[in-house]
């Protein structure tokens, strides 16, 4: 995959992780994705590759939909 391939797929994740987040600020998805890369890469945002960045907003937005099932219908 090309850098500008890359980057396009970057770009639609991050929108899709914000139509899937209507309530969060972007400054707080953007945050939050930051976190989940250090935590999967000890790289934060301003460190890390666009290729971590994209698999966080994939983790985030994974573990995002996991939970809301759980906060939908509490077991």
């Amino acid at each position: 995959m090309s850098e500008l391939d890359l980057r396009r797929e970057f770009i639609e994740a991050l929108g899709d992780l914000v139509a899937a987040a209507p309530t969060m600020r972007v400054g707080q998805l953007v945050a939050a994705v930051g976190e989940v890369c250090d935590d999967l890469h000890g790289r934060g945002l301003w460190d890390a590759d666009d290729r971590e960045l994209l698999e966080a907003i994939w983790k985030f937005q994974h573990d995002m939909e996991s939970a809301a099932p759980a906060a939908v219908h509490p077991s």
